[in-house]
């Protein structure tokens, strides 16, 4: 299924995203949201609920997954729940997130959420007692569960890039967060193919060319098919000199220090390309990435909030890193 125009809006057959919080309490190798080279950095609620209201008007997914960074560092996340589900963009919520903080959640987060995705990294497992808690308040409060196991991540982007057209080009098109996963980003009063798109700039002190690969918002009658025509481009984004799309190398789990997190990316493209991945990815482009050490978890509430019980509930990506 791909993208369609119905009733004068853009449908997508998966969702779309808000990073809440840039900075996290993980510092995981390889972030695909680059979050351990940002210091402490807030999304404002005024905003996302502007955006997202905005967005509305043009645009229907089948659901929104509220992210970072860490989701949970945001103190006024309920408020941002609250504003993503009066928005109307989609009807069911998400959050994604390590799931360290998430024992600490208050009952009006579980209240406010359809499903949390919880990606689990080696060394940072809740013990038996706090994996109850939370499973308590999910059930108590109609929330789905999904639980994922991640033991690799696969290099993101290049510090160096790529001057290779034909290269990038192949980065592009067997994009799994483009294209299978569709982890189109809304932020700052944008629209974003990517997460990369919107990162990568920023850590590369392009900070010029952030909006680049940007589709400003906008609720005059032509914005539905310029966003359609933005879903559906062939060409390249200018991030995708730089990131590694789906086909960086594999590499074990580990936590760096902001500090040192940049260390490992001081390559070329070339350097950091799984180059068997990528031919495989051309033939199978759903293809397992290799860094979940488990198939995801699904731990649904029997009471869950499904606003649509034949829609099911969308799948986790097996991506390098989400939250």
């Amino acid at each position: 299924m791909t993208y369609r125009m119905v009733n004068g809006k853009v449908e997508t057959p998966e969702g779309c995203e808000i990073n809440v919080a840039y900075h996290c309490n993980l510092g995981c190798a390889s972030c695909s949201h680059l979050s351990p080279a940002f210091t402490r950095s807030l999304a404002d609620p005024e905003t996302i609920a502007r955006d997202l209201d905005l967005l509305a008007r043009s645009f229907r997914a089948r659901f929104v997954k509220v992210l970072g960074g860490e989701p949970l560092l945001h103190p006024r996340l309920v408020e941002i729940l609250h504003a993503v589900r009066a928005s109307g963009v989609a009807p069911r919520i998400l959050v994604c997130t390590n799931g360290v903080l998430l024992p600490r959640a208050g009952e009006d987060f579980w209240a406010a959420v359809d499903e949390v995705e919880i990606s689990v990294y080696p060394g940072r497992e809740l013990g038996q007692e706090q994996r109850e808690r939370v499973e308590a308040r999910a059930a108590e409060h109609g929330v789905t569960l999904t639980v994922a196991h991640y033991s690799h991540f696969r290099y993101s982007y290049s510090e160096h890039g790529t001057d290779d057209d034909h290269l990038v080009r192949r980065i592009y098109t067997t994009c799994q967060i483009a294209h299978v996963w569709r982890c189109h980003t809304v932020y700052e009063g944008h629209f974003f193919t990517c997460p990369q798109s919107v990162f990568i700039p920023q850590v590369l002190a392009d900070r010029d060319d952030i909006w680049a690969d940007a589709l400003p918002l906008s609720d005059d009658p032509g914005f539905a098919r310029r966003l359609l025509d933005h879903l559906r481009r062939p060409e390249p984004l200018r991030a995708c000199r730089n990131c590694m799309g789906s086909v960086g190398r594999l590499m074990p789990h580990q936590q760096r220090t902001r500090r040192d997190f940049r260390i490992p990316q001081q390559h070329t493209t070339e350097e950091l390309a799984d180059r068997r991945f990528l031919t495989l990815l051309e033939a199978t482009p759903d293809a397992d990435d290799g860094c979940a050490a488990a198939p995801a978890t699904l731990l649904p509430s029997p009471s869950s909030r499904t606003t649509d019980l034949r829609t099911p509930s969308p799948r986790t990506p097996s991506l390098r890193k989400r939250s």
